[in-house]
């Protein structure tokens, strides 16, 4: 991509939490009817004879001070995950889900996962919607990021994606996206939502590269696991 398009948005800093969601810190109760509401649709779609659901929550710049008009609302059910293929299955149904139904609360867009209970979740809030309280409260900070730092970690990023689409290795592929998760993972843990590492994987993200590497991966997967004519014996 043209790294000229790499521009972040203005960070994004509010006195209060989005009006459209919260009354004076809480979740307005009409707004956690509605989402408890989406989450069990979500589990049925998700369709596991026993998903061990330990909570429902929601998270990012919708449950902090960093909101703007492009923020979505995150939902998850956090649940006991066993193993990595469940992993794989639940992100495989989060992905269908997400594609298949366009949900918005107050012209949020809503965007549903499915997030193991033994991870631990970075985020400048976390509110139950299952019970209804703050587990993790945001604190009103403005960020200190500067736009130059993020572009330049974007564009450090960018340039892997683009050698791993050029590939046509699925190891390669999937090293790269594992390693851009990694770093942010690591924002996430030292800085929060306000990292930078994770500011431009949210940046790439918007611009639809993040999704592009997954769809390079999904082609490469599919070719792997078919069988052409030259093939045949």
């Amino acid at each position: 991509m043209n790294f000229q398009e790499l521009t972040p948005q203005p960070l994004t800093h509010n006195e209060h939490l989005n009006p459209r969601l919260w009354d004076n810190n809480q979740l307005i109760p009409k707004i956690r009817l509605q989402l408890l509401r989406i989450a069990r649709h979500f589990a049925d779609f998700l369709n596991v004879t026993r998903l061990n659901l330990r909570d429902i929550t929601i998270s990012g710049s919708n449950a902090a001070y960093g909101y703007n008009d492009s923020s979505d609302l995150d939902l998850h059910l956090v649940v006991d995950i066993k193993s990595h293929e469940e992993v794989e299955l639940y992100d495989a149904k989060k992905n269908v889900y997400n594609f298949k139904y366009n949900i918005k609360i107050k012209n949020i867009d809503v965007e549903l996962y499915v997030q193991d209970s033994k991870q631990v979740h970075h985020s400048a809030g976390i509110y139950s919607v299952l019970n209804d309280k703050w587990l993790s409260e945001p604190k009103n900070q403005v960020p200190t990021a500067t736009h130059q730092e993020i572009k330049s970690k974007a564009r450090n990023y960018a340039s892997r994606i683009n050698q791993a689409l050029k590939s046509n290795d699925l190891n390669t592929a999937r090293e790269t996206m594992d390693n851009i998760r990694r770093l942010r993972q690591a924002g996430l843990e030292s800085g929060g939502e306000a990292s930078v590492e994770n500011l431009a994987f949210k940046l790439l993200r918007a611009r639809g590269q993040i999704d592009k590497l997954r769809r390079y991966i999904d082609k490469l997967q599919s070719a792997e696991l078919s069988i052409g004519e030259q093939n045949e014996s």
